[in-house]
Parts: structure tokens; sequence; C-alpha cells
């Protein structure tokens, strides 16, 4: 796997993100597609002490203070020699705003430069009418790249394929629904082995 090159960074990560949340009731009542309960966040390991004692830190940012949630996390490492912190948890909002807490505490504790990106599941709900290049029941992630500040559509296939048109269609309605997408096809980058 690439690591995503360096880019400009105009606005704080917040302000992109929660477009998600902002946009889920939308593509619920589109019913074509379903956020799930799982998200994960992609980094690259380093030796810095908020990183190495991570579990740890997670267990205190994640459950304790006002802004605790009920979102579980657990720890993953992959073949690509990068690691997951991998969310679980059934409000939406609540998921994408711990998601939001763990890259940001990164970011403030010296591991700014370490996150690759944020990955949030989604499912391909009942469609009526035509189903498009995107069957029913399938999953697929918005990706949120950190170093460009944007997402985009990633729906893997068979392996090592991705279906191309159904990104195309997917980030349609991530547009439609106020979601900020990449407009650099090039830059939508795979990500293989999510581990969720």
């Amino acid at each position: 796997m690439r690591i995503f090159g360096k880019g400009t960074r105009p606005q704080d990560d917040w302000s992109v993100m929660s477009t998600v949340v902002r946009a889920e009731s939308n593509l619920r009542a589109q019913k074509e597609i379903t956020p799930a309960r799982r998200a994960g966040l992609l980094y690259r390991p380093a030796d810095i002490p908020f990183l190495n004692s991570l579990d740890d830190q997670l267990r205190e940012i994640l459950s304790s203070g006002s802004s605790a949630t009920k979102t579980s996390y657990r720890l993953e490492e992959d073949e690509h020699d990068t690691r997951w912190v991998v969310l679980e948890d059934a409000n939406f909002q609540d998921l994408v705003s711990s998601t939001y807490t763990v890259g940001n505490a990164m970011a403030h504790n010296g591991a700014a430069d370490r996150r690759i990106a944020a990955v949030f599941e989604f499912y391909r709900t009942a469609v009526s009418g035509d189903a498009g290049e995107w069957s029913s029941g399938s999953n697929g992630y918005w990706i949120y790249r950190y170093d460009r500040q944007k997402f985009y559509p990633f729906v893997p296939e068979d392996g090592r394929d991705r279906n191309r048109p159904a990104e195309m269609q997917i980030s349609q309605m991530m547009r439609q629904a106020g979601i900020s997408v990449e407009k650099a096809l090039e830059e939508w980058r795979p990500i293989w082995g999510i581990p969720f």
C-alpha cells in the first residue's frame, strides 16, 4: 500500500468529517445507503509516547468525561506495516465523533503526520427500480484522507478489484447529501485489507 502524500490543510478535520453526520438522514431517506456501526482510523506506527501507550490513551479518551460515548474499540495490525483503531457504535453520530476524537488526540500528541485515513463502512440498502452497478446488501467505505481533508468512496470487489462504476454512483449521492468529496479521481486511493 502506498502512503498518501502531504497536502495543504485549509480547515480543521471536524468541519469536513462532520459532513457525513449531517448527511446521514438524507442518505437514509434516499433508501440507497445505510451507514454501518463500524469505522476505523488507519495510521503509521512510530516511536511516539502517545502511540506507544495507545490502548491506555483510548480507554481514557473514549470512556471518561462529559463527551464519553458507548463506542468500543480494538487495535489491529495489518500486512502493510500500518495499524488500525477499529471503532464500533450503534449511534452513527457518536461513531463519527469518536473517530474524530481519536484522530484529534493523535494530532495533539505528536502523531498528526502518522494518521493516514478515517474509514466509515456503509451498505447498499434495498433498491427500488434499477440497482445500477452496485447490488443490494454490498458494503463499501467512505474514506477520509487526512492529508487532503476530503472523502471518497471505495467499493472493494472480489479481493483485489474495485467497483469503479459503483464508486462514481456513490460519489454523486455523497455530493448531493452534502459530503465533501475529493474531486481528483487519481486521489481515490484503495485501502486493501480493511479489518471490518
